[in-house]
């Protein structure tokens, strides 16, 4: 048996073919999150063209996961992800990416990629609270306070030296904002995306402002709040909170 011919079953990739006329079928891959579910592929061709998509899988498998899926800024993070491949989050809730007949193979990698960066972002995330979008929101709401005339720019994107992009929570005045958490993973993750910009000759001017959120484990922020002096300005939660003017927020609670 060749590798031509035994190459269904080395990379693990089988075809399932749903509809009785064979225009819509699943693909079983080796592709999987970080809790071993399958990272749905699913395929449909009509009329010249042909449709990879999730079925909602994704949204659902994250939902499992702890994330909120109440409205758009929830899976925000999904939009962004997979937009930067060509692949739209639709109405219905599913992952999706049209392509003519062909131009199947190129829309057959991007959807995949986009798996890969979704599995890949999860995996960031391990150990860390699912969702930080109450986080995000916070911060947004001190920021306001802190200047009222200060139109929230989201989501800014930057390009490190690996040529990688990245995207901050927003532009606050010219500086980079992030809004973390003192897990481990989320530190390290947030020091290499913050190296890597800096490090850009085109980016000397870049300034980050890190804000760690302090309430839940003072100590754990103070001690990683020093490792991220290194690479930007670092304001704990609760000092933003102060200089916003609000006695304490406590996850949403004021």
């Amino acid at each position: 048996m060749t590798v031509c011919t035994d190459l269904t079953s080395l990379i693990g990739v089988t075809c399932y073919p749903l509809s009785d006329d064979g225009s819509v079928a699943m693909l079983d891959t080796s592709f999987k999150f970080a809790d071993g579910d399958d990272a749905p592929v699913f395929v449909e061709k009509t009329a010249g063209q042909v449709r990879f998509f999730d079925d909602g899988g994704v949204l659902l498998h994250f939902a499992g996961r702890g994330v909120r899926i109440e409205s758009l800024r929830n899976v925000r993070f999904i939009q962004n992800l997979s937009a930067a491949y060509g692949v739209k989050l639709n109405d219905d809730g599913e992952l999706e990416l049209w392509a003519n007949e062909r131009d199947a193979p190129a829309a057959f990698a991007n959807y995949v990629s986009t798996l890969v960066a979704l599995t890949a972002w999860e995996r960031d995330q391990q150990g860390v609270a699912s969702d930080l979008t109450l986080l995000i929101d916070e911060v947004e709401m001190c920021l306001r306070a802190i200047d009222p005339a200060w139109a929230p720019v989201p989501r800014p994107e930057y390009v490190g030296v690996s040529g990688q992009r990245y995207h901050l929570d927003f532009d606050f005045n010219g500086s980079g904002v992030i809004a973390i958490t003192p897990h481990k993973l989320t530190v390290s993750s947030a020091i290499r995306k913050l190296l890597d910009i800096k490090s850009k000759p085109d980016n000397m001017g870049f300034e980050a402002l890190i804000i760690l959120d302090d309430r839940a484990d003072p100590d754990g922020a103070k001690s990683e709040g020093r490792v991220l002096d290194a690479v930007g300005r670092v304001w704990p939660m609760t000092r933003l909170e102060q200089q916003a003017g609000f006695k304490g927020l406590t996850y949403g609670v004021v």
